[in-house]
C-alpha cells in the first residue's frame, strides 16, 4: 500500500466515523500538506463556508475526488441514473466507496431489493448487487486505490484548480438554492473582497467572475500578474469573462491586462495578439483614449526588443492621450488625466534610458499635473520610479535612493509583486553604482529568490542577473560575473529581448577581458572578441546609444570599473537627439585645435557647417511630416519660408533655384528632370511647351500641365498667349 492510499484510507476512515475533524487536529503536518498542495482551490472557493474548518475542506476534497472516479466522467455527486446503481459494474468500485464513507446515500430500488430501516451501506449495495462482502470490498479497495491515484494527480494537473472550484459552487448552489443567484452575487463579492485582503487572487478572481464583475476581474488580474501567471486556470477565467460579453471597455482592458500576463510568461505571440484585439476595440470606437493606452503598452514591450519602435509607439500614444485630455477637459472628465500623466511618464523614462536630458522637462510636466485627484497611486509611483532613474543618471545616487524606496513602499502597499521586484532591480543597480555591493547584491538575490518560487517577467530577471554581474565584476570576481552575465543573456534571447540581450554581451565582452588581463588565457581574449562582435553587428535599433562606440574601443583600453558608471549618464540635448553629427562636429572640432594646413582647416568647417545643416534639415522634415500628419495646411507657412531664407541666405542663385525646384517640383518631376529643366530655362532664359515635351519625353498636354502647375507654385512665370507663349523664372 502507498503512502497516498494508507492517507486516503485512513481519511475516509475517519469521516465514516465522523472523527474526522479529530484526526486532522492529530496530524497538522499532514493538514499543512494538503493546504499546500489540494486545499488551496477548494478552500478559496468556499470562502468564509470553509475558512478555518479543516474537516469539512478534507471532506469537500474527497468528495471532489470520489466524484472523478465516475464513468461518465462528470464532476458531481448528484443525477446518478438508476441504471448505474443497478446494472453497471464499472459504477461499483466509486459507488461503494462514496457510500460507504457517507458521501451518498444509495437510493430505494424495492424492486430489486426491499432493504432493512438504518441498514448499513455493505449490507444494502450488497443485497442491491446480489454480491457477497468479499466482492464489496474488493470494490472497496478498487475505489480507494482509485481516488488515490486521483488526488496524487490533482496535485500536478493544471485543470484541477478549476475544476475543483467548479464542484465546490454546484454543491453549495445544491445545498442552498433559495439564496438565489442575486444572493450567490453577493456572496461571491463578498469572498472576492476577503482573498484580495488574503493575497489570494486566484480565488478572487474566480469569485468576480460568479458575482459578474468584470471591472473588478481586471482589477486583480493587473494588480498580482505576477502571481496568477504561476496559476494554470487564469487564462480559463479571463476566457470565461471575455465570453460574457462585457462593455467593450471592459474587454479592451481585459486584453491590455492578458497581454501583460503573457508578458510575464514569455509569450510574446499571444500578448501581441492580445494587443492587437486591444487595438482593434479602440479603433472601431475612434477613442484616443484608449488608443494612447495600448500604443503606450506596445511601447513597454518594445523596449527591451527595438528602441526605435519603442519610441514610436511612445510618441504616437502620447499625442492620442494629449488629444484625449483637451476633450476631457472640455467635457469636465478628469480620468484621462492619470492615463495622460503615466504616458508622460512612459516617455520620461525611455528618454532615460537614452540619456536624453528632456526627460527632466518631460518629467516636471507630468509632476505639475499631479494635484488632481485623478492621477491614481500606481502612476505616482510609476513616476517616482522615474525620477530615481533620471537621478541615477545625472549622478545622485543619494537622490536617486530616496525615490526608489519611497517608490517600494508605494507598490508594497498596493501589492503590486512585478513593481516591487521592479525596484529591488533598480536599488541594487544604484547602491552597486554607490559602492555599496554588498547591499546592491542583496537586492538583486531577492528578486533571482522570488524567480524560483513564481515565473517573473523576463525582462525584470535578465535585467537583474545584468545588475547582479556587474557587482561581482567590480568586486573583481570576473568568473561570478560572467556566470550571472550568461545567465542573463540566456533569458533574454529566450525571451527575444534583443537589446538587453546585446548589453550582455557587452558586459561578457568586458568581464572576459579583464579576466585576460589577470589569466592571459587565449580562451578569455576569444570569448572576449566574440561578444564585442556581436555587439558590434547588432541592429542599431537594439543598442543602447553608447553600446557601439564602446564596443570598438572596449579592447584597446581593457576597461575596468566603470567610475560613477559613466556610460549610464545623462548627455548634452543634440547629442541624445542628433549624435551621429554632434559626434562628427566634436571630431572635427578636434581637428582644428591642432596644428593642420589651411586646406585641411577649410575642410573641417566645411564638413562642420555640412553637419549642421543635416541636423537643420532633419528638424525641418521632423516639422513638414507633423504639419502633413496633423492637416495644419498653411499655418506655419511663413515660418518654413523664413527657414528657406535662412538656408538660402549665402548661396547663389542658382543654389537658390536649385532648393526651390527641389522643394517644390514634388510630384511634376523627378529631381534629375527638375534639374535639367531649371538648367535649360538658366541657359536659354526661358521654356515653351514644346520644348519642356522634348527635354521631358512628354506629350504637348502634359507638357502643358505640368508647367501650369510649376506656375503655380512659383518656380516659372507664364508670359505671352498662344504660340508665343514662353515661361521664364521669376525676377
Amino acid at each position: 500500500m502507498t503512502a497516498a492510499e494508507a492517507l486516503v484510507g485512513a481519511g475516509l476512515a475517519a469521516l465514516r466515523a465522523g472523527t474526522l475533524a479529530g484526526l486532522l487536529q492529530q496530524r497538522p503536518r499532514t493538514v499543512r500538506w494538503l493546504d499546500r498542495r489540494a486545499l488551496q482551490a477548494i478552500r478559496g472557493a468556499g470562502g468564509d463556508v470553509l475558512r478555518g474548518n479543516d474537516a469539512d475542506a478534507v471532506r469537500m476534497l474527497l468528495a471532489w475526488g470520489v466524484s472523478r472516479l465516475r464513468p461518465d466522467r462528470r464532476t458531481s455527486l448528484d443525477d446518478i441514473e438508476p441504471a448505474a446503481w443497478l446494472d453497471r459494474t464499472s459504477w461499483r468500485p466509486m459507488l461503494a466507496l462514496a457510500c460507504h464513507s457517507g458521501l451518498l446515500a444509495a437510493p430505494d430500488f424495492p424492486a430489486r431489493y426491499r432493504r432493512r430501516p438504518d441498514e448499513a451501506a455493505v449490507d444494502n449495495l450488497c443485497g442491491l448487487w446480489n454480491v457477497g462482502t468479499s466482492t464489496f470490498y474488493r470494490y472497496l479497495d478498487k475505489g480507494k486505490r482509485q481516488l488515490a491515484e486521483v488526488l496524487v494527480e490533482a496535485t500536478l494537473d493544471a485543470s484541477s484548480p478549476l475544476a475543483q472550484r467548479r464542484f465546490v459552487q454546484e454543491r453549495f448552489q445544491r445545498e442552498a438554492p433559495e439564496r438565489g443567484a442575486d444572493g450567490w452575487a453577493a456572496w461571491h463579492a463578498r469572498q472576492a473582497e476577503a482573498a484580495v485582503f488574503d493575497l489570494d487572487p486566484a480565488s478572487a478572481m474566480w469569485h468576480l467572475a460568479r458575482a459578474g464583475d468584470a471591472r473588478g476581474f481586471i482589477g486583480v488580474l493587473q494588480r498580482f500578474r505576477t502571481e496568477l501567471a504561476n496559476e494554470d486556470d487564469t487564462d480559463a477565467l479571463i476566457d470565461e469573462v471575455a465570453t460574457a460579453a462585457p462593455g467593450a471597455a471592459e474587454l479592451f482592458d481585459l486584453h491590455v491586462a492578458h497581454a501583460a500576463l503573457h508578458l510575464t510568461r514569455c509569450a510574446d505571440d499571444k500578448a501581441q495578439q492580445a494587443y492587437d484585439r486591444a487595438l482593434r476595440i479602440a479603433r472601431a470606437a475612434g477613442d484616443k483614449r484608449r488608443l494612447g493606452i495600448v500604443y503606450g503598452a506596445l511601447a513597454k514591450f518594445y523596449e527591451a526588443r527595438d528602441t526605435d519602435r519603442m519610441l514610436a509607439y511612445l510618441e504616437d500614444g502620447a499625442e492620442f492621450l494629449r488629444q484625449a485630455s483637451i476633450e476631457a477637459a472640455a467635457s469636465g472628465d478628469a480620468a484621462v488625466v492619470d492615463d495622460y500623466v503615466a504616458a508622460l511618464q512612459k516617455i520620461a523614462w525611455a528618454l532615460s534610458l537614452r540619456n536624453d536630458p528632456r526627460s527632466r522637462s518631460v518629467l516636471e510636466t507630468a509632476a505639475a499635473m499631479l494635484d488632481s485627484p485623478a492621477v491614481q497611486l500606481e502612476t505616482r509611483a510609476l513616476l517616482e520610479q522615474t525620477w530615481g532613474e533620471y537621478w541615477r543618471r545625472t549622478g545622485d545616487p543619494a537622490r536617486a535612493a530616496q525615490h526608489q524606496l519611497k517608490v517600494l513602499n508605494m507598490f508594497e502597499l498596493l501589492g503590486d509583486t512585478r513593481q516591487v521586484l521592479s525596484t529591488y532591480n533598480n536599488l541594487s543597480i544604484i547602491y552597486g553604482e554607490a559602492k555599496n555591493h554588498e547591499r546592491a547584491i542583496d537586492y538583486a538575490q531577492r528578486v533571482v529568490s522570488m524567480a524560483g518560487q513564481v515565473r517573473i517577467e523576463p525582462y525584470i530577471l535578465a535585467n537583474t542577473l545584468l545588475n547582479l554581474g556587474a557587482n561581482y565584476f567590480w568586486l573583481g570576481r570576473y568568473d561570478d560575473a560572467i556566470a550571472q552575465y550568461e545567465r542573463a543573456l540566456s533569458h533574454s534571447e529566450a525571451a527575444g529581448l534583443k537589446v538587453i540581450a546585446h548589453r550582455a554581451h557587452f558586459n561578457l565582452a568586458e568581464a572576459h577581458y579583464k579576466k585576460f588581463q589577470l589569466d592571459r588565457a587565449p580562451d578569455s581574449e576569444h570569448q572576449g572578441d566574440l561578444h564585442a562582435a556581436a555587439v558590434l553587428e547588432a541592429d542599431p535599433a537594439e543598442l543602447d546609444s553608447f553600446a557601439r562606440d564602446a564596443a570598438l574601443s572596449l579592447k584597446a583600453e581593457v576597461l575596468g570599473p566603470h567610475e560613477g558608471a559613466v556610460y549610464q549618464r545623462i548627455e548634452p540635448g543634440e547629442f541624445a537627439v542628433h549624435r551621429e553629427e554632434m559626434a562628427e562636429v566634436q571630431r572635427l572640432r578636434t581637428t582644428l585645435a591642432l596644428p593642420a594646413s589651411p586646406a585641411e582647416h577649410v575642410s573641417a568647417h566645411l564638413a562642420i557647417a555640412n553637419a549642421y545643416l543635416a541636423i537643420s534639415a532633419k528638424e525641418r522634415e521632423a516639422a513638414l511630416a507633423l504639419i502633413r500628419q496633423h492637416d495644419l495646411g498653411d499655418q506655419f507657412d511663413a515660418d518654413i519660408d523664413a527657414l528657406r531664407i535662412t538656408f538660402s541666405r549665402e548661396l547663389t542663385r542658382e543654389k537658390v533655384l536649385q532648393a526651390q525646384w527641389h522643394e517644390k517640383s514634388y510630384g511634376v518631376l523627378t529631381q534629375e528632370r527638375a534639374a535639367a529643366v531649371l538648367g535649360r530655362v538658366l541657359q536659354a532664359g526661358a521654356i515653351n511647351k514644346s520644348g519642356y515635351a522634348q527635354l521631358c519625353q512628354v506629350g504637348l498636354a502634359t507638357a502643358s500641365k505640368h508647367l501650369c502647375t510649376l506656375a503655380e507654385r512659383g518656380l516659372l512665370v507664364q508670359t505671352g498667349k498662344g504660340p508665343s507663349t514662353r515661361y521664364v523664372l521669376p525676377a
